[in-house]
């Protein structure tokens, strides 16, 4: 049995180098997390903006494209973006599924960001304009930080989700940890210790890096303060 077991642990990270296959899948994980997370939180507060608008046509387009993002099949739409919108553009592949995730996850972020800042009282920054803050000092020093701390658990979340639809991109042929996984196990025919790697990765990334944001969270570098445990 502990014989079997070594074999297929060596067949599985030591023979071919193939713990360079995870290596590469966890790097390019990161790299799609990480971007599309980002930039889709920029994105997602643009587009809440939008949602804030007092113009209803801007209102309904903005409505009906995070509806589409939100409503398709991650990688439905990764394919759409792939096969159709950017088939006769020269970009990487990679680029495309950030582009794709990117809105994904703004399009569920600015649902998020306008109910908190909905569910806001108006008073406070109408309070604060009355002391001589312009309408965007008001947002960002009053109400920007009070719907932080209201999204703060569900933006964390966000993260670990967007981490986890990064899964489905080996179907399109990117080398990320799942597609690793599924290479060894088709060269080892086991698919133990290549489902039990990459799911202790995936479960470490999402803890170690939510952990990281509830952090800067409290340290006020998102509009957390010292004492907030969100």
């Amino acid at each position: 049995m502990l014989d079997r077991i070594g074999h297929v642990f060596y067949l599985t990270f030591i023979y071919g180098d193939r713990w360079v296959f995870f290596l590469e899948g966890l790097r390019t994980t990161i790299i799609l997390t990480f971007a599309a997370f980002i930039a889709g939180t920029v994105v997602g507060l643009a587009l809440c903006a939008l949602k804030l608008s007092k113009k209803p046509a801007v209102v309904k387009c903005v409505n009906i494209i995070t509806g589409f993002f939100i409503k398709l099949p991650t990688l439905v739409m990764l394919m759409i973006m792939l096969y159709i919108i950017f088939a006769d553009v020269h970009i990487a592949t990679l680029i495309v599924i950030i582009i794709g995730l990117t809105f994904k996850t703004a399009s569920y972020l600015s649902v998020v960001f306008h109910a908190a800042i909905s569910a806001l009282d108006s008073g406070e920054g109408e309070a604060a304009r009355t002391v001589g803050m312009t309408k965007w000092q008001a947002f960002r020093y009053v109400t920007f930080p009070q719907a932080m701390k209201l999204v703060m658990p569900v933006y964390k979340n966000q993260f670990v989700v967007t981490l986890q639809e990064t899964s489905i991109v080996g179907y399109l042929a990117v080398m990320d940890l799942t597609r690793a996984a599924e290479i060894i196990m088709s060269r080892t025919l086991d698919a133990f210790f290549g489902l039990i790697t990459i799911s202790i990765m995936y479960i470490v990334l999402g803890v170690v890096f939510s952990s990281v944001i509830g952090l800067l969270y409290r340290e006020k570098h998102i509009g957390g303060t010292a004492d907030d445990r969100g």
